[in-house]
């Protein structure tokens, strides 16, 4: 996982650094419905980059959602 995605989860959504790793499932890391549209907002507000709560919740582990944020960030 990068550590932009790290740095948000915990700093931003004050997820538990201790559960966050790459095969661990969004449940496993502490994300709730609130923690969905959060990331999903904080990822327009600083990426400029759309992905949806949906998209979030289709991701199987965090390293999942991490390949997901950066193929959105490069545009592919």
């Amino acid at each position: 996982m990068t550590g932009d995605l790290a740095s948000i989860l915990t700093d931003d959504l004050k997820l538990p650094a201790d559960r966050l790793a790459d095969d661990a499932t969004l449940d496993d890391a502490g994300f709730d419905s609130l923690a969905v549209v959060e990331l999903s907002v904080l990822l327009a507000d600083r990426y400029g980059i759309e992905v949806s709560d949906s998209d979030i919740t289709s991701t199987a582990t965090l390293g999942d959602l991490d390949l997901l944020i950066t193929s959105k960030r490069s545009g592919k």
